[in-house]
């Protein structure tokens, strides 16, 4: 059996993560338990999926520098006995942005911190496509079913409009991605199902076979053949 540690910053991205790779392969099972109150299997920092001949275990470390806090869950998975092999997926996040963030700075840490420090070797993928700056609504805005994000868009500008007029002082939050993406889900699915652990992306809404996915697809085929 083929075995592999994922690890993400946010539950966001193992929601992501869930559906996107049960789309490239249905055969994969999520193993995690169900949450009796809502009837929805758990997102947890530590979460399963299976099929016959691959398992994978993902880990949120919190943050793009949690790594080193979860060493010791790591160590005892990566030794060649038991045989996962790392994969770290992370934000570049933007230098405009983040004091430290974009690619650059973003590799450089995890070269340093991670494969030096810790002494282990993994592969790596940024969002949004392991080239540019940004993180993973970048992405899911980039992936929106067309016609279902324009129309939720032109709806916004004019709440966007209003709101710069009688409270301009938070309004700039209102064009944040983070935003864009939330209140994309709250438009359609409702509050209690836009928040990150509850969501699920589903083909009325989302687009996973947008060209904007192919250097994710390309990474996660060549990763799992």
């Amino acid at each position: 059996m083929r075995k592999y540690l994922i690890i993400v910053e946010g539950r966001a991205d193992v929601v992501f993560l869930r559906d996107y790779l049960q789309f490239l392969d249905n055969n994969l099972i999520f193993k995690n338990k169900i949450d009796k109150k809502t009837n929805k299997k758990e997102i947890k920092s530590e979460n399963i999926f299976e099929s016959e001949d691959i398992k994978i275990k993902i880990f949120v470390a919190g943050s793009y520098s949690g790594i080193e806090s979860i060493k010791k869950k790591i160590m005892p998975l990566v030794d060649p006995i038991v045989g996962y092999k790392l994969i770290v997926i992370q934000d570049a996040d933007n230098p405009d942005t983040k004091r430290d963030g974009g690619k650059k700075l973003r590799l450089k840490y995890l070269d340093i911190h991670v494969r030096k420090k810790l002494n282990i070797e993994f592969e790596t993928f940024l969002f949004p496509n392991n080239e540019d700056n940004g993180d993973l609504e970048t992405l899911l805005l980039q992936c929106t079913n067309k016609k279902n994000y324009n129309d939720f868009c032109e709806c916004n500008k004019g709440y966007k409009k209003n709101i710069d007029l009688i409270a301009p002082d938070f309004s700039y939050e209102l064009y944040e991605d983070k935003y864009k993406v939330f209140h994309y889900f709250r438009t359609f699915y409702g509050s209690e199902n836009a928040k990150e652990v509850n969501r699920v992306y589903e083909e009325e809404y989302w687009d996973f076979n947008s060209d904007k996915l192919k250097s994710f697809r390309d990474f996660i085929l060549r990763i799992f053949k």
